[in-house]
């Protein structure tokens, strides 16, 4: 009996590259295309090249070909196309926004005042995982079934050696045999630690203390950046190389927490990082040079690192939004799966762990992105199924064969991204005309006092054919509903968004977070 076919499709813009990097550029990075797909030939997987720009391999899947990277509405329908035609195991995006578009979703907290959310738009790679037709309305992708991860070059830089780093890392990469417990380097604000230890705390059988900033980094040690899994719950920003720590609420000198200088060379760890702008896609030439942790770490020999595009949120000392998508995404890695299906069932864990998704939920789920070779598969549980208590000497093995367990899998959370898609209620794209509550209620519900001048927003849930059946029944007007307004900050307060979500039998639930 012939094996199972198990295909992982690499995407990219043959005509883009070869403009930005020149046709001995192109080659190179065809060379190393062919040398990551001999390796993964040796894993059993089958990967395939697709220039989304070329007329023959469109038509390979029965596709139109694209003429520009700009071009959102043909690459979706390609990628569509191509899990219609193959249905892959894996896809992976070759090449930052010059080479493959991002999408630009509209942020549903988006208020037109960047002191509130400064983001008009979420830059995603979330849509490629979704078989839901081209919106640029985020919430539509709450049922994701594709396992998509990206690659990416330098922007701005004609060079391709970022790039070609990559390739030959995700060609040699190397599976370590899970230790019992397992390491993990954690860095967190100090205003934000008992949140950070929460989050580390949900991990699968881990060690490690939380290192706060201040008084820690940015001068970490190689032995520190040893462990396979960083956990980073630090501030971010855009265009700038570093993450930062914070003393407390109302201390806004913050102290370098990681420096993308400082980083050491690294053999295949995985970053999961709540950071605001942890993954966004900008030149170095905007940081004097310096490209930014999330690619820092990629080029220094990092596996794969989950990061948001846009500003991330989460409460200072219990675990919501961006926590929990990074404690999701590493519980899946440090229990034997591949990057890519980490990704995917952390999105659908995500969704199904809560009755309906807020706006904030929405931006969460659209912004995080996995930057690196998809089917990498960082940990293997040792035979027996669990490490064995204490063992700490650690071993290195080729990465496990993928097999028809790898198809299985595959129907699986195709078959559970379905069901989320058609069952869980997400809140509407635009806020209604009027707030549904008033300061006085909201002030009462927080317990402190709020701005006499405090805009509130309230969103209904959006109420279609593939959802009707989750409503159960109820009438649209006793849906769940969210209160949303954004806090400036206090004497001793930072800013903050507050959220109140209202579910018909259930008190109301209030969450106040923070940017990280």
């Amino acid at each position: 009996m012939a094996p199972p076919v198990i295909l992982k499709v690499i995407v990219t813009n043959r005509a883009a590259a070869r403009a930005k990097y020149g046709a001995g550029g192109w080659r190179q990075i065809r060379a190393a295309v062919t040398a990551l797909v001999k390796a993964d030939a040796a894993r059993g997987i089958t990967t395939r090249l697709i220039a989304l720009d070329s007329a023959a391999d469109a038509r390979k899947v029965g596709a139109a070909q694209i003429s520009a990277v700009a071009d959102v509405a043909g690459t979706k329908a390609l990628i569509d196309q191509i899990f219609t035609a193959w249905d892959p195991a894996y896809l992976m995006l070759l090449g930052g926004p010059e080479l493959v578009c991002l999408v630009n979703l509209q942020n549903p907290l988006w208020t037109g005042d960047p002191q509130d959310d400064p983001d008009q738009f979420i830059p995603s790679d979330l849509p490629y995982a979704c078989p839901t037709p081209l919106t640029f309305a985020a919430s539509a992708y709450r049922g994701p079934t594709r396992v998509v991860s990206r690659m990416p070059d330098l922007t701005g830089v004609h060079d391709c050696g970022a790039l070609l780093t990559q390739l030959d890392l995700a060609a040699t990469a190397r599976t370590m045999i899970r230790l019992s417990p397992e390491p993990v380097f954690a860095v967190s604000a100090k205003v934000w630690q008992v949140s950070t230890r929460k989050s580390i705390a949900g991990l699968p059988d881990v060690s490690g203390v939380v290192n706060t900033s201040p008084a820690e980094g940015p001068s970490w040690t190689k032995n520190q950046f040893a462990p396979r899994l960083h956990f980073v719950n630090c501030h971010g920003a855009e265009f700038d190389p570093d993450w930062y720590g914070q003393a407390t609420p109302s201390n806004w000198n913050l102290p370098t927490a990681l420096a993308a200088k400082n980083l050491p060379g690294l053999a295949g760890q995985v970053v999961a990082a709540e950071c605001c702008y942890g993954s966004a896609h900008w030149p170095p030439s905007a940081a004097g040079g310096q490209a930014g942790l999330a690619m820092t770490y990629l080029i220094n020999g990092a596996a794969g690192v989950f990061a948001a595009t846009t500003v991330a949120y989460g409460p200072a000392s219990t675990n919501n939004y961006a926590d929990v998508m990074c404690r999701l995404f590493g519980e899946e890695v440090l229990n034997g799966a591949s990057l890519g299906r980490a990704v995917l069932a952390a999105r659908q864990r995500y969704v199904a762990g809560q009755p309906f998704i807020d706006p904030t939920d929405v931006k969460t789920l659209a912004q995080f992105q996995l930057l690196g070779d998809p089917s990498a598969v960082p940990f293997q549980m040792p035979d027996g199924g669990s490490p064995p208590a204490g063992r700490r000497r650690r071993s290195v093995v080729d990465p496990p064969k993928a097999s028809a367990a790898t198809l299985a899998r595959r129907v699986t959370l195709t078959a559970v991204g379905t069901a989320l898609d058609q069952t869980i209620l997400a809140s509407t794209p635009e806020a209604l005309p009027q707030a549904a509550i008033d300061r006085e209620t909201l002030v009462g519900l927080v317990g402190r006092e709020l701005p006499s001048d405090l805009a509130i927003r309230s969103f209904g849930t959006e109420r279609t054919e593939r959802t009707e059946r989750a409503a159960g029944g109820v009438p649209a007007e006793r849906s769940p509903r969210v209160h949303v307004a954004f806090v400036p900050a206090g004497r001793q307060r930072p800013p903050s968004l507050v959220l109140v979500r209202e579910q018909p039998g259930a008190d109301p639930e209030v969450r106040v977070v923070v940017r990280r």
